[in-house]
């Protein structure tokens, strides 16, 4: 079984108490970001493991179109179901991010967050957010990633090897630095705890600037 079918099997097992787990624990390590990362989202989206749909309630009202896109089918139901009340046209995809079944330039924005850390292949999956992405769009990304601080770096590089056997999820990878060398602008990073939490908003290579909105972030 590769890695990929690995994952997408713990999520489609994890569909169903998936929100109810995540939840202290993300109100904990996210604060106010989950709103913040759905206020930046604008025009026609692409949602990158949208998963069980947890930020839809969230999305800006200047999206006009969505689409989610999900490794699992059972986690792709429930945000469906979520995407039901929204009031503009959303939907579902089962793919895989490193193979986004998109051409080139196809959306406004895409986002992605709290799932880089479970791809196996981080620098595809990356490349593959900015192929989707036009070419003056915007890239948003929410993750945790190894903090800046040393102690508490090293926890998370000696938990990271039983989280990954247990859901797949990489608690110490360099995303944006890895994003950075493949040529991905930065415009704006929000952190907190310890920077291990991040709300990044970036460009595709060799594109240019799209203003952000301001956002208020707790």
């Amino acid at each position: 079984m590769t890695e990929t079918e690995r994952i997408r099997r713990l999520y489609d097992d994890r569909a169903a108490t998936y929100d109810r787990s995540v939840g202290i624990v993300e109100r904990l390590l996210l604060g106010r970001f989950r709103q913040a990362y759905g206020a930046l989202l604008s025009g026609e989206i692409l949602e990158v493991g949208v998963g069980s749909g947890l930020n839809i309630p969230f999305y800006s009202p200047d999206v006009t179109r969505a689409v989610g896109v999900d490794l699992s089918r059972e986690m792709l139901r429930y945000a469906q179901e979520r995407a039901s009340h929204l009031g503009i046209p959303f939907a579902i995809v089962q793919a895989d991010a490193e193979a986004l079944p998109f051409p080139d330039a196809t959306f406004d924005t895409v986002a992605i967050s709290l799932a880089l850390c479970t791809i196996p292949d981080l620098a595809r999956a990356l490349l593959e957010l900015g192929r989707v992405c036009r070419p003056r769009g915007r890239i948003v990304m929410l993750e945790h990633v190894r903090s800046t601080a040393r102690p508490l770096a090293a926890v998370q590089r000696v938990l990271s090897p039983l989280n990954e056997r247990a859901i797949g999820c990489h608690l110490d990878r360099d995303t944006f630095d890895l994003a950075r060398s493949l040529s991905f602008s930065i415009d704006q990073t929000h952190s907190r705890l310890f920077d291990s939490v991040r709300l990044v908003v970036a460009r595709p290579p060799s594109s240019a600037v799209l203003p952000s909105p301001d956002i208020e972030f707790g």
